[in-house]
């Protein structure tokens, strides 16, 4: 006949590193049929993993509820614990009675687990603070953000207008002035720009205000006018070397 070892139903599979009070219940069985325990004089749990043998613990026949049942259950205190780490292991009941030593299951190993608990490995923390830290940390950034207090020179690359809210780019009617010349010279940029009615290569009769975006070279805007220009808009293009308006047809209300 054959030896079995095999779990309780309700019995645990799995132990995790630093329970001391997890149990497991086996069934001593020949063919699967429960072996009567009451005649035992010795039993051992025997533990291993791939690597051979590792240690044991012993089980007083005279705690067995019911002998009859072949169940044998073994406490996973600190002392068994101590030194397994999370892994497969294979576990064996050796019964000793006056016919001599039979060790379950007499074919291959019946196995459980050990996991690792929560500890076993380091996670991120959340940071919290108050929302004293908060205001004070918000004005310490505040404070060396001010002009002069520290390095401004990309200051204004995230600004598109001036502290005053004024247009960034303004262009002006005066002698030398192009429009065209001066969009294309821009740097990249997001510039809220103003052109001054009569300045050489405004598109319409009036002064218009608007966006510019440009980069490496390329680029656009929207502009509109005012009430002497008709209301209308003009939509810019830049490419390369080259600046192209277009009016924007108009729409009834």
């Amino acid at each position: 006949m054959s030896k079995t070892l095999s779990f309780t139903d309700t019995s645990p599979q799995t132990v995790k590193i630093g329970d001391t009070t997890t149990s497991f219940t086996l069934i001593c069985g020949n063919d699967n049929v429960a072996t009567d325990l009451t005649n035992a004089t010795s039993i051992t749990v025997k533990l291993g993993n791939a690597s051979g043998y590792l240690k044991s613990a012993t089980v007083d026949p005279a705690s067995l509820t019911d002998p009859t049942t072949g169940q044998v259950t073994v406490k996973f205190n600190a002392d068994l614990m101590t030194s397994l780490t999370a892994g497969s292991y294979a576990i064996e009941v050796w019964v000793v009675d006056s016919t001599g030593t039979s060790i379950y299951p007499s074919d291959g190993s019946t196995g459980f687990t050990i996991t690792n608990n929560i500890q076993s490995t380091n996670g991120s923390t959340i940071t919290t603070i108050t929302f004293d830290d908060f205001v004070n940390k918000f004005n310490t950034i505040a404070a060396n953000a001010l002009p002069g207090t520290t390095d401004t020179t990309n200051f204004q690359k995230r600004k598109i207008t001036n502290d005053d809210g004024s247009f960034n780019l303004s262009i002006p009617n005066a002698v030398g002035v192009d429009v065209t010349d001066k969009l294309l010279s821009l740097p990249s940029g997001l510039y809220t720009c103003y052109i001054q009615i009569g300045v050489k290569n405004n598109p319409c009769n009036d002064s218009m205000r608007g966006l510019v975006f440009k980069s490496a070279g390329y680029g656009g805007g929207i502009f509109g006018t005012n009430s002497t220009g008709g209301y209308s808009s003009y939509q810019l293009f830049i490419e390369g070397t080259s600046l192209t308006w277009k009016k924007l047809a108009a729409t009834a209300n």
